[in-house]
């Protein structure tokens, strides 16, 4: 995966040389196909009176979906916009038990809105976004005891995600972009005055992408 965003990064820093006989970044719509790499973490902590867990896990994959918005540009070059995704994940992780029993942990698809705010430069932009998330979480187990039985979850948390990149025209309406998205979901408490658990999914993203712009 290091040499997929490696590729995509040396592909971006390239791009101005390809551009040079684009036009700039102006008002209207856009879409692009996005794909990356993604890191799953989860937190977890459980206690009550005889013992105390506080651990993160992580996983790391590839993230891919598609992106639409709109875009304002001033005449002062800032350019102002707002935009939906939404986007899969290969993020999965598994345990094995002594005895058979697996059960794994997987991101499902996320669904994106928010707005973002960037420097318009003469064949690109450079900007920082944000908005909310609301993610999907996917739980098996699957017991080789009970071969019958597989027990399946699905969760949805909401959350909020930050992010910050550039993109630069390749031709007069196509454009290529990287960009890095932190994204905090809400968490799932229990407490009961004895036992108290948390359990908390994050994401971390850097992001290629290839959009049209109309």
């Amino acid at each position: 995966m290091r040499y997929l965003i490696a590729g995509a990064l040396a592909c971006f820093l390239a791009a101005p040389a390809v551009a040079q006989t684009a036009g700039p970044i102006t008002s209207g719509g856009r879409v692009e196909a996005r794909f990356g790499w993604d890191r799953g973490e989860f937190k977890q902590e459980v206690r009550d009176i005889d013992f105390r867990v506080n651990e993160k896990n992580g996983k790391s994959g590839v993230v891919y979906g598609v992106e639409a918005g709109y875009d304002y540009v001033t005449d002062s070059s800032v350019l102002v916009g707002g935009y939906v995704g939404v986007e899969g994940s290969s993020v999965k992780d598994c345990e094995t038990a002594p005895d058979g029993d697996r059960e794994c942990l997987k991101f499902g698809r996320n669904f994106t809105v928010g707005a973002r705010v960037g420097y318009v430069t003469s064949n690109g932009v450079v900007y920082l976004k944000g908005g909310y998330s609301n993610g999907q979480l996917k739980f098996t187990d699957d017991d080789p005891a009970f071969p019958d039985i597989r027990f399946r979850l699905k969760d949805n948390y909401g959350g909020f995600h930050l992010g910050a990149g550039g993109e630069v025209m390749v031709t007069n309406n196509v454009y290529g972009k990287l960009e890095y998205v932190f994204t905090n979901y809400s968490s799932d408490k229990f407490d009961d005055g004895i036992s108290y658990a948390k359990f908390r999914p994050q994401r971390h993203q850097i992001v290629a992408g290839v959009g049209l712009r109309f």
